[in-house]
């Protein structure tokens, strides 16, 4: 039987120390990334809400004679316009890496405009991981109506 006083066995418990320690590092580095990423993406969204809300108010109105009632239509060159004008005005492409207006349209209808923006997250720790960074796109849409 080994006397556990003899030192022969000293040194196991810090090679487990040390592995706890590295799985807590690559926790945390995990959820930062994670955080990151999430958090860029929410930033794109509020450009990309913006951006198609701009859009929506690009309608033009058709019809309006005594007997029809009035419409009114986006089109997809209009979408585009307000959409990257928006983004323009609020620097958008300057805030993120890799920034792109990927789709900016009106749908069928022509009631509907939609804008898709693209960038790159590079997110702090785990960036030697993936160095070209991590893309992330958000799409949003907006109805234009016209009311009393």
């Amino acid at each position: 039987m080994t006397d556990p006083s003899d030192g022969r066995e000293g040194g196991q418990t810090l090679i487990l120390v040390i592995g706890y320690v590295a799985i807590a590092l690559l926790a945390v580095s995990a959820t930062l990334a994670a955080t990151a990423v999430n958090t860029e993406a929410r930033r794109l969204l509020s450009v990309a809400d913006g951006a198609v809300v701009a859009a929506a108010d690009s309608f033009s109105v058709a019809g309006g004679a005594e007997d029809t009632a009035l419409d009114l239509v986006l089109t997809d060159a209009a979408v585009r316009s307000a959409a990257a004008a928006y983004v323009g005005d609020t620097g958008a492409p300057a805030r993120f890496d890799g920034f792109a207006v990927l789709l900016a349209t009106a749908d069928g209808d022509g009631t509907t405009a939609r804008v898709r923006l693209g960038a790159t997250v590079r997110p702090p720790i785990v960036g030697w991981f993936v160095p070209d960074g991590i893309p992330i796109s958000v799409e949003s849409s907006a109805r234009t109506a016209l009311t009393r």
